[in-house]
């Protein structure tokens, strides 16, 4: 069906013969007429105002964008986007953000919605989708709404295995899209860029890929009505129902140990705030579910860790558990379930997570600004101020209490290697504190959340966008410059590991000197893979025998040899930069880092930092397999 759909729509059969396939699939005549009266209706001018535009295929394409609002797009470059450029030259105030990788240009236009939460537009030459996947793959998982589109080599000859030809080009992008097309008509530049806008901002969203054959792009004289894409937004308010809310309000209510999660549905939804008042008056501990933001604030004597790549401490022995906007906590992210025992409530804006692998108690389709501020004020309207109080203010004295030993614990513990060389976690991010401003924006891609526990990080204060929920590494850095496109007058400050850099990330410097993106970078250098080396080693049959325990070695987790110069990669971009190992050199790097960043040019600083072994105590890991190729040679050429 979605293939006589696709046809009707691009005009390749009459409404007659789409009314037969209808027909033929089961339809009845009335739902045959409706459903081709509103398809035919969908060709035509929608009744508001609109701008006609007289130009090329890409011209008409760049028009839509600025009716949507649109005003960066980020990408590489290609022969086949020529119309696109000449349509951009004389539209200047749509502007190309050019990065020399796709995967890079993919992660700027990830963290520019994380930033902004508009739909952010990429375009990339068709042959390089591929280089986008890795990237693009962590958007899908961010669930973030960016328009993908590509060129593509003209199609008077397809299936001919010609120049950066296949079969399907739409094909690579499905596991990682919510809808994909080729535009093949001319009349359908405006619909399906307008739609492709549309379909990745609705609700959950996520990445759309629209295909531009070259020939439509260059098409002369296309003539078509532009519209405002405000005519085509949908709100996504949604309430939920008076009967759950007041069930899960008594039950929050009369809880032993309720235990609250947020997740990025919270921060989308612009519910932060509102989700501490809840927890404040019930005095409930809060979790950070699985989510690309920090969605609850760190340094709240209520928070109680991280539901996802980790256990909580303030997990176990709960009673209740509202988890609002989140994957529920599950083995599959590397954490603890729900206990059993426990009533749980759910609430999400994406209706297919609800109940997905775990039952549910109190499930609540709604939108969680809506559900937490009903949830407020029902629990208000049920019990007097009286009993609220009694109620949360032995366990808000009992969080405080917790907080300050935990806090105390922390210091004690970083007093050891506080001064070592190379430095420890604790006191480059204790030196971060000291300068950053207090509301910068924090991009991480690292092994270890050691910084957030140092930078106050809430939102509202410092921000936290990242790490990406994908885990494939290659995105901070083309992330921190996206954040910094969409709020230029946020400090913004990504904090990379050095193999994470490595990995394709070296390139997005080019892009940070050519546009002027004023980010700090702060690689924190082990020379190593530490928590893969780690991993690996707790899995290694070798290493869990005692008797072969000794024969045990890390086959691919050290990093030197050669020793990268990242200060040296950045200075060949004519990016300004440092090389730390001290504490003192670092406080220097910071307060350099801080001038530069306000005359308008970014910084980067490699921050040479202790290995760490599974406990989380300093180790110096250094052997690799001696591989020379050179030294297999019989001949020296």
């Amino acid at each position: 069906m979605r293939g006589l759909f696709k046809r009707y729509a691009d005009s390749e059969i009459s409404r007659r013969e789409f009314a037969l396939g209808l027909a033929a699939l089961g339809f009845s005549a009335g739902a045959v007429e409706t459903l081709a009266a509103q398809l035919g209706g969908a060709a035509m001018p929608p009744p508001a105002e609109g701008l006609r535009v007289e130009g090329t295929g890409a011209e008409i394409f760049v028009e839509t964008l600025r009716a949507a609002g649109v005003r960066n797009v980020f990408g590489t470059t290609a022969t086949g986007m020529s119309p696109f450029f000449d349509a951009i030259t004389l539209r200047p105030d749509v502007r190309m953000i050019l990065s020399v990788a796709e995967s890079q240009a993919t992660s700027m236009a990830h963290g520019f919605e994380l930033a902004s939460l508009e739909t952010a537009a990429l375009f990339v030459p068709g042959v390089a989708v591929p280089s986008t996947l890795n990237n693009l793959y962590n958007a899908w998982k961010d669930r973030s709404a960016i328009a993908v589109f590509s060129d593509g080599p003209n199609s008077q000859f397809p299936g001919r295995d010609g120049f950066e030809q296949v079969d399907d080009w739409i094909a690579p992008t499905e596991e990682f899209t919510k809808w994909r097309w080729q535009v093949d008509k001319e009349t359908q530049i405006s619909e399906m860029t307008r739609r492709a806008i549309k379909v990745a901002r609705t609700p959950p969203g996520g990445p759309v890929h629209i295909r531009f054959p070259n020939e439509i792009l260059a098409a002369g004289r296309v003539e078509q009505l532009v519209y405002p894409q405000s005519r085509f937004s949908v709100g996504a308010q949604m309430h939920p129902k008076p009967e759950l809310i007041e069930a899960a309000a008594r039950t929050l209510l009369e809880a032993r140990k309720p235990l609250l999660c947020a997740g990025g549905e919270v921060t989308r939804a612009g519910a932060n705030a509102e989700f501490m008042v809840l927890a404040e008056l019930i005095g409930a501990y809060v979790t950070q579910g699985l989510s690309v933001f920090g969605d609850v604030p760190i340094a709240h004597p209520l928070f109680g860790g991280f539901y996802g790549l980790g256990f909580p401490r303030a997990a176990g022995g709960q009673d209740v558990f509202l988890n609002v906007g989140a994957a529920m906590p599950d083995p599959a992210l590397i954490t603890s379930p729900v206990p059993r025992t426990a009533t749980t409530i759910q609430a999400r804006l994406d209706l297919d997570a609800i109940a997905m692998s775990q039952p549910v108690d109190i499930a609540i389709a709604a939108g969680p600004k809506e559900t937490i501020v009903a949830l407020t004020e029902t629990i208000r309207g049920m019990a007097t101020p009286e009993r609220l109080r009694a109620i949360a203010e032995p366990r808000l004295a009992a969080a405080r209490e917790a907080a300050a030993k935990e806090t105390a614990k922390r210091l004690d513990d970083a007093r050891e290697h506080w001064n070592a060389s190379p430095m420890s976690w604790e006191r480059v991010s204790a030196e971060l504190d000291a300068v950053l401003e207090p509301d910068a924006i924090i991009v991480p891609e690292l092994d270890y959340r050691t910084p957030y526990y140092w930078l106050n990080l809430a939102p509202g204060g410092r921000r936290l966008i990242g790490q990406t929920t994908g885990f494939a590494l290659g995105w901070a850095a083309g992330a921190a410059m996206g954040v910094k496109t969409a709020l230029p007058d946020r400090e913004v400050v990504c904090l990379v590991g050095d193999g994470a850099f490595l990995f394709g990330q070296i390139e997005s410097l080019w892009t940070a000197a050519r546009y002027e993106i004023p980010v700090l970078i702060v690689i924190l250098n082990n020379r190593s893979y530490d928590n893969e080396r780690n991993r690996i080693e707790a899995l290694s049959p070798l290493w869990r025998n005692k008797e072969t325990r000794a024969q045990w070695r890390d086959v691919t987790g050290f990093l030197g040899r050669p020793d990268v110069d990242f200060a040296g990669l950045a200075r060949s971009f004519e990016i300004p930069a440092a090389t730390c190992t001290k504490p003192d050199e670092l406080r220097k790097a910071l307060r350099r880092a801080k001038g530069v960043l306000a005359e308008g040019r970014p910084f980067l600083i490699d921050a040479v930092i202790m290995q760490l072994d599974r406990n989380l105590k300093r180790t110096e890991q250094t052997w690799y397999p001696a591989i020379s190729i050179a030294a297999e040679r019989t001949r020296k050429v």
